[in-house]
């Protein structure tokens, strides 16, 4: 008995220690290395990883002479072998599989008809099972039909279908889920706008769970190649925005089929880097993997590099004209301008805030209005005014057609009737981009009688607003100057100056410090121009993006062509002094 006992607590021990890590010789690595080379990473044009850990078989899909196939390799003692073509039709083309963890349940996408009279090649999604060791023959998995190619099918362990949809005669791809609901797929529902950009994604890995998410998106607000690699997190049923993976994982090339083991150690991902667009072609990758790393790095605006980038693509920047913007202190919305591009419209538009998730944009009802003449939105500190420009309006005198700086008290969660600022503040010419601070003093600029702009300054004092004085003349020059962000201690200036000689751009962004009540002089901010416009600078409340806008991504930059995006970067004002 004794012996048995101890035999039995021995192979316990073992079993405990024995982690059946198959990949542990890749446990250290922390820059993608090639897997299987020479084996299964043979510089040829191949994509798709699903690793079964119960049968030790990798699935992926390799391009033949005119069709796409489905392959399996048998991975024992660290050596892939036993190259295998899945039996499927040969006539049409095959790709995308994913195999259940059990092995026996194949999803992929294929050019199969659904039936035989069909008179429309399209990519759909088919089913096979696995029986006796062999791969059956497909059937179409979804009943009903749906619009669209249909690539790159994915479940979860609850049954939810992700896959991707390219909607015939376009470019575009998106992420969707259909959702497996009593015994029956419902309608797919397309992933959040924030996943889903203007451009291309697809390629998604899906947790067993559903806790997270891992897809190629193509030329996204945050890249590095020609496709890169994001993950995004389920936190209480809603997605989080995607985060980038990072210059350590993507490459020059395209990025793409993420995998993550069933130990959750390590990432697989096909990429072409190395290869030319003239020659290209994809090898497997694998690196160690830690998802902690990037749910540190979750948060309202991911962006961790020193380029700025165009802000909530799909959603707060769009193809349209979007420029300015605020950002309330408790972190709940940004406000911003939407305009025509002529400009001869123009709503402030709020996207609410909600678990660090931009929602759809709306226009700002104001005193039950929504203005089409109103801009340079700015929110104070305290949350309880919206200061904001509009021309015309002017109470007692209708013919007035100038700019002048309004205000709006929100009350009940609603922005009440705006009322205008006095005259200390509001003249008969131009006036916009207010800001109030901490203090209750209101930059804003002003046009003068030459069509020149110039920074000025309202104080508030003993409950009054004083007559409005511009700023030291090396701050506003014989130059236009304006759109001047003021931090709540006005400890700093961010603000624009056009037509400089020696400037990177039409205009550039300066910054200037105040010391001891005195504006320093302004530093040219070269590293965040660019040599078009500039402008429209606004700091996060914490203190640690700057956001912006610009013309940097247009076609002729220095020629406003209707194209006006805001753009984001991290932000030390200590750096710049």
């Amino acid at each position: 008995m004794k012996i048995q006992y101890l035999i039995n607590v021995f192979l316990l021990m073992v079993g405990c220690t024995n982690t059946d890590d198959v990949f542990q010789q890749y446990a250290t690595v922390t820059k993608p290395v090639k897997l299987g080379l020479g084996h299964l990473s043979v510089d040829s044009v191949q994509w798709n990883n699903v690793y079964v850990s119960k049968t030790r078989e990798l699935y992926f899909t390799k391009m033949e002479k005119s069709t796409s196939a489905i392959y399996r390799m048998k991975y024992q003692d660290g050596i892939f072998h036993e190259l295998e073509k899945i039996d499927f039709p040969a006539e049409a083309s095959h790709s995308d599989a994913y195999v259940n963890p059990e092995g026996n349940l194949m999803l992929f996408s294929s050019l199969m008809q659904e039936q035989e009279n069909d008179t429309v090649k399209d990519w759909n999604i088919w089913k096979s099972v696995r029986k006796n060791g062999k791969w059956q023959l497909p059937e179409p998995f979804f009943v009903q039909n749906l619009e669209g190619d249909q690539f790159y099918p994915w479940m979860a362990e609850s049954k939810n279908l992700y896959f991707s949809i390219k909607p015939k005669g376009f470019n575009n791809s998106d992420l969707y889920i259909s959702e497996y609901v009593n015994g029956t797929y419902k309608e797919p529902k397309a992933l959040p706008y924030y996943i889903n950009s203007l451009k291309l994604e697809g390629n998604a890995f899906v947790a067993p769970d559903e806790s997270y998410l891992i897809f190629a998106g193509f030329e996204r607000d945050q890249n590095l190649g020609k496709s890169d690699l994001y993950i995004s997190f389920n936190q209480n049923g809603r997605w989080s925005l995607p985060i980038w993976l990072g210059a350590d994982i993507n490459s020059e090339g395209y990025d793409g089929s993420p995998f993550v083991t069933q130990d959750e150690k390590y990432l697989i991902f096909t990429s072409s880097r190395g290869s030319s667009d003239e020659n290209i072609f994809f090898n497997h990758y694998i690196v160690s993997f830690d998802l902690n790393k990037f749910l540190e790095k979750e948060n309202s605006t991911p962006h961790s590099g020193t380029v700025p980038v165009r802000f909530q693509v799909g959603a707060v920047t769009t193809e349209n004209v979007e420029y300015g913007g605020s950002i309330s202190s408790n972190n709940d919305a940004i406000y911003y301008t939407k305009a025509s591009s002529d400009f001869r419209e123009r709503q402030i538009t709020v996207s609410k805030i909600e678990d660090g998730i931009f929602l759809k944009p709306e226009s700002v009802v104001i005193g039950g209005k929504v203005y089409t003449d109103a801009s340079d939105a700015q929110i104070s500190e305290d949350g309880a005014y919206l200061y904001f420009k509009m021309k015309g309006g002017v109470p007692k005198d209708l013919h007035r057609k100038d700019g002048n700086i309004w205000r709006s008290k929100l009350s009940n969660g609603a922005w009440q009737e705006a009322e205008m600022l006095p005259e200390e503040i509001n003249s008969t010419l131009n006036e916009y981009y207010p800001l109030r601070t901490r203090s209750g003093n209101i930059y804003f600029s002003r046009e003068d009688k030459d069509e020149n702009y110039d920074i000025y300054v309202s104080r508030w004092v003993e409950g009054k607003y004083q007559k409005a004085e511009p700023l030291p003349d090396y701050i506003n020059t014989d130059l236009l100057e304006s759109d001047a962000y003021v931090s709540p201690d006005e400890s700093f200036m961010i603000f624009v100056r056009m037509y400089a000689e020696g400037d990177l751009g039409v205009s550039d962004l300066y910054i200037s410090f105040q010391e001891n009540g005195i504006w320093g002089r302004p530093k040219n901010m070269r590293s965040l121009n660019s040599e078009g416009v500039d402008g429209s600078p606004f700091v996060t409340p914490d203190g640690k993006k700057l956001f912006f806008t610009s013309t940097r991504d247009s076609d002729n930059p220095e020629n406003f062509d209707g194209h006006l995006d805001i753009y984001a970067v991290p932000f030390n004002a200590e750096d710049w002094r």
